[in-house]
Formats: structure tokens, C-alpha cells, sequence
């Protein structure tokens, strides 16, 4: 009997426990998602003016409701933004700026400098106002991180016109003595929005330490060596470094967030110098100057090209005004360019100036 007794209570204390789960149970119920109001999302002010010295301020917040996709969902949150061009029915937001913020985000603040450097990178004219326009996207996070079955929900467009200033990145390193506002800079690259791109001299041999920043401070964003050819915005990260003194390219691609220094000698050739196409004359630099120079004979009758290194990776040519642009660099690619010429025949002087980044020139005067 004590058996039967003992076997009933068990039984109805396992009902209870059945019964005490199927009332605690969580429910998930899920739809497609939709935002509070269709004009949820707004922006701190509908413009701002971007300089120097609002680069540490917050000068620019969002917010926006959750989102609703149903009960006990978790749900991340995107902010995207671009141009009003690229907001289009053929373009549809293709070329936009994406920040993942995760779940249970409804604010976000940009400081100055971030927003500057971004408008930069995306190649937005500077000094007058840009209309960028700004959503918010929400989406359902799977638990076991797969692709949800709901699709994404966005917010409405905010527009916010901003103006930004031109930036360059500075180099300052041992070899000048770690100063930023002395440093010589790197010039963005007209049309290619993150590149930046300029010659620097480093005079006393053993390896040389330096670093990027985006100011001529050390109080804004600085980049330092983030391994196998990448830099890191860490501040405390190691330097950047060459293994000697030379003349160096340097380059930088914030957009992949990688850099390059190429040491290089320069050089004349081409069937109007003495060594025809086959051998280069040298040039000389000169340090108080900041220019490669050679004196020899030139003819009429031939064209010439600067080059680097006694190597086609990278030389110069002229576009049809005369100005001097790179016809081939690993960095820029290949372009169809003119070669150099003299007027006449005689003993020229000819001078290759790459001191100010972004505007090369050149002279051939006959002595």
C-alpha cells in the first residue's frame, strides 16, 4: 500500500511541475518590423559646420524608437548614410556608410572628426555644404547568429547639410623630431576618396620611425603600425617605420586602412637624353631645395620621361597642358599620358619638384 501511496504522489507532483512549465513558458511571436511613427528618426540639428576646432565636440546625435518585430525579440541596430544622389531608385543607398551598433540601441552621437573624416573618405566636396541624408536600419538577431526569415525594417531619412574642411595627413617621426606641426604631409588624392599620397625625405640612415596623424597635433587621430602593411588608429600603437634614410613615397588608403613607403632615386629617359630609352641618367637631390636635379644634353627630336628606381612602376608624364602626373604607380594604376620634351637642342638644367603633395611640377631651362 505504502508503494501505491508513493507512486501516486509522484505522479501528481510531476503534473504540477508540467503544468507549472506550460505556464511559465516564453512565447516568441514575430511579424514584420515597423517603426513607432514614419518620422521616428531625427537628427540634432539640420546643419552643422565642421573645423578643426569642434574636432572633439559632439556636434551631431540621433535617436530613434525601438523598433517592433512582435514579443521577445532581440533586435540590432545599423545607422547608415550618403548623398541624396545615391538615396535613388537606381542607386538605393548602394554607396552608403554603415555603423553597426547593436542590440537595444535607439541614440548615436558622432564627434566632429569622425564625421570629417568620414565625408572625406567618401570624397564629399569641402568648405560648402554637402546634403547627407542618415536612417536607421533594424533587424531580428537570430540566436544562432543565421540570417533572419524577417526581413529588415527602416527608418525615415533625416537630411543634414554639413560642411567639411580638406584634410591631410601629417608625418611627423624621428627624423624631424616627432613634431606634428612641422611635419611634412600627405595630400588626399583628387577623385579617390581615403587616399593620400606624398613624398618625404629622411636624411640619416637607419631605420626610421614615424607616425600618420590627421592634424598637426597629437590630440586628433594619430595612426600608428596595426601589422602586415595596415596601420592602426590606436594611439598608443608602435610607429610605422623604414628600414633606412632615403626618399620616400609614402601613401595611405584610409579606406582599407593601409599604407606603403617606397624608397626612391629619379631619374631622366628617353631618346632625347643621352642614354636613350635604354639607360637613365641619374638625378641629384638636393635637401635645401627639396628637388632632384641634373644638367645634361638634350635633342630636339625626342621626347623624355622621369622615372623611378631605373624601373616602369613608377614615371612621369604630362597631360595635354603641360602639367606632370603619374603615367604609371602601383597606387594610382596605369594612365595614358604625354612624354616630356625640349624645344631645342642644347645643355639644359632640368629640376623635378615633388615637395608639395598633389602638385608635382617640373622645369627644363636651357643653360
Amino acid at each position: 500500500m505504502r508503494t501505491i501511496f508513493k507512486t501516486i504522489f509522484l505522479l501528481a507532483m510531476t503534473a504540477l511541475l508540467v503544468q507549472s512549465c506550460k505556464k511559465d513558458e516564453t512565447r516568441f511571436e514575430l511579424h514584420n518590423g515597423s517603426f513607432e511613427t514614419a518620422t521616428a528618426f531625427t537628427a540634432s540639428a539640420p546643419a552643422i559646420i565642421l573645423e578643426p576646432s569642434n574636432d572633439n565636440d559632439t556636434v551631431l546625435r540621433f535617436s530613434w524608437p525601438v523598433a517592433d518585430f512582435g514579443s521577445n525579440e532581440v533586435v540590432s541596430y545599423s545607422l547608415e548614410f550618403t548623398s541624396v544622389g545615391d538615396t535613388s531608385a537606381a542607386y538605393h543607398w548602394g554607396l552608403a556608410k554603415t555603423f553597426i551598433l547593436g542590440p537595444a540601441k535607439t541614440t548615436h552621437a558622432f564627434t566632429g572628426k569622425e564625421i570629417n573624416n568620414y565625408l572625406n573618405e567618401m570624397g564629399f566636396a569641402t568648405g560648402t555644404p554637402n546634403d547627407i541624408v542618415f536612417r536607421v536600419k533594424a533587424g531580428v538577431i537570430q540566436y544562432n547568429g543565421a540570417a533572419s526569415s524577417v526581413p529588415a525594417v527602416y527608418s525615415n531619412a533625416a537630411g543634414v547639410d554639413i560642411s567639411s574642411y580638406a584634410m591631410s595627413l601629417y608625418v611627423p617621426g624621428d627624423y624631424q623630431g616627432w613634431s606634428p606641426a612641422t611635419a611634412p604631409q600627405l595630400a588626399p588624392v583628387t577623385g579617390r576618396p581615403g587616399l593620400f599620397e606624398g613624398f618625404v625625405f629622411m636624411e640619416a640612415a637607419g631605420q626610421h620611425y614615424f607616425k600618420y596623424t590627421n592634424a598637426p597635433d597629437w590630440n586628433h587621430t594619430n595612426y600608428g603600425d596595426g601589422g602586415n602593411g595596415t596601420f592602426s588608429t590606436d594611439g598608443a600603437a608602435a610607429g610605422l617605420s623604414v628600414p633606412d634614410g632615403g626618399y620616400y613615397e609614402l601613401t595611405a588608403n584610409l579606406n582599407s586602412n593601409r599604407w606603403t613607403a617606397v624608397k626612391t632615386s629619379w631619374g631622366i629617359i628617353g631618346d632625347a637624353s643621352p642614354g636613350g630609352w635604354n639607360n637613365d641618367t641619374p638625378m641629384v637631390y638636393d635637401p635645401v631645395t627639396q628637388t632632384w636635379k641634373v644638367t645634361l644634353a638634350m635633342v630636339s627630336n625626342g621626347s623624355w620621361k622621369f622615372r623611378a628606381n631605373g624601373s616602369w612602376d613608377i614615371n612621369f608624364g604630362i597631360d595635354n597642358n603641360g602639367r606632370l602626373f603619374y603615367a604609371d604607380n602601383p597606387f594610382f594604376g596605369s594612365v595614358p599620358l604625354n612624354n616630356l620634351t625640349v624645344p631645342e637642342n642644347g645643355s639644359y638644367t632640368i629640376t623635378l619638384d615633388l615637395h608639395i603633395p598633389g602638385h608635382y611640377t617640373y622645369t627644363a631651362v636651357k643653360n
